[in-house]
């Protein structure tokens, strides 16, 4: 098939699939072949920095979505009048519309991003507008330190504000910035002067406190110097009791050791009594736990041994029944024609499970 023939063929099923959006949904094959035509009209090397590279974009984006749509409607009237046909229909419809959808998407992209970089570009914008606002308000709180502070960082963000980058945002822009330099400005001058106005009343008011200081550490010191007089009289008044009351202590400190020694020669005796009973009680109940243990180890030994002789007891009484057993079988088994030893044998043997299906019950 040569190019016109082909050019031909494609043409005519654009031209079917207009009027009959159907034909792809059950022929793959058509719908490859109109894909592949109309993703041929797709605009390529378009400037989406020009309005007209953005509208070619957008304008071939809306017409395969409205083929789309069209291709949608003609699933629903095949499902709504061959019921038989809904699983193919559906599964070729979801199939072209994610295709067309992923074609939409791809061809889009460069406007898209370039959509989503001027988006992230105004709200940049926006937001120095809002810093650079902000910073111009001033407050009770600000000082001219912070002002000066804040009008150097706004005074700086001027290089970054541009007529490239901002564009209509930049007159806005630059008029903010303006303002608010002019207004800090203002409100340096304003903030520096009353602060160095309270600044000269504070040392007005320092050299007023220091003079009432010194006048109040004259007469201080006046005062001082009458009550160290009295304290030195009664001072003395003081240690002239302080001396009696020591002697007073003094004596009532022997008579107070002297009790207490008689109390404690008094309470050591008591207390030698006291562990000479208990040392005497110790004694009996050490003599009386060991004759208990004495008592309980011979009980214990008795009952031992009454076990063990139990234990022979029964071990011979259960030998007796075995050799009873084995030999009124091995008599039963020489009354049949064995010998003693071979009759022994057997025994023996039926003992040690060798024969099987045989036996022995003690």
């Amino acid at each position: 098939m040569n190019a016109e023939t082909q050019i031909s063929a494609a043409t005519d099923l654009v031209v079917a699939v207009t009027n009959d959006p159907g034909i792809v949904l059950l022929d793959t094959e058509k719908f490859d072949a109109w894909y592949d035509s109309l993703k041929a009209k797709a605009p390529t090397d378009v400037d989406v920095s020009t309005e007209k590279g953005r509208k070619a974009l957008r304008s071939y984006a809306a017409e395969v979505r409205s083929e789309k749509a069209g291709i949608n409607r003609a699933r629903l009237a095949l499902t709504k009048n061959w019921r038989d046909m809904v699983d193919q229909c559906n599964a070729a419809g979801k199939l072209i519309d994610e295709r067309l959808e992923a074609l939409a998407i791809e061809v889009r992209k460069p406007l898209t991003d370039w959509e989503e970089a001027e988006k992230a570009r105004v709200a940049e914008c926006e937001a120095m507008i809002a810093r650079i606002k902000a910073a111009a308000t001033v407050t009770m709180d600000d000082t001219a330190a912070s002002v000066r502070e804040r009008g150097m960082e706004i005074y700086g963000t001027k290089d970054a504000i541009t007529a490239e980058r901002y564009q209509d945002h930049y007159e806005p822009a630059m008029q903010t910035w303006s303002d608010a330099i002019g207004v800090l400005k203002s409100a340096l001058d304003r903030l520096t002067r009353e602060e160095a106005e309270r600044e000269e009343l504070a040392r007005l008011r320092e050299a007023e406190r220091l003079r009432q200081e010194e006048e109040a550490r004259v007469a201080a010191a006046q005062e001082a110097a009458r009550r160290e007089a009295e304290e030195l009289r009664a001072y003395e008044e003081r240690r002239a009791a302080a001396e009696k009351a020591e002697a007073e202590r003094i004596e009532r400190a022997k008579q107070e050791a002297a009790e207490a020694e008689r109390l404690r020669v008094q309470r050591e005796h008591e207390e030698a009594l006291a562990a000479e009973r208990r040392r005497a009680e110790e004694a009996e109940r050490v003599a009386q736990a060991e004759r208990d243990r004495i008592a309980a180890q011979q009980k214990a030994r008795e009952e031992a041994e009454a076990r063990d002789a139990a234990e022979r007891a029964k071990r011979e009484a259960d030998q007796a029944h075995r050799t009873a057993v084995k030999s009124a079988a091995k008599t039963a088994i020489m009354s049949c024609g064995a010998d003693e030893e071979t009759a022994r044998k057997i025994v023996m043997a039926i003992i040690a499970n060798e024969i099987p299906a045989v036996k022995l019950e003690f």
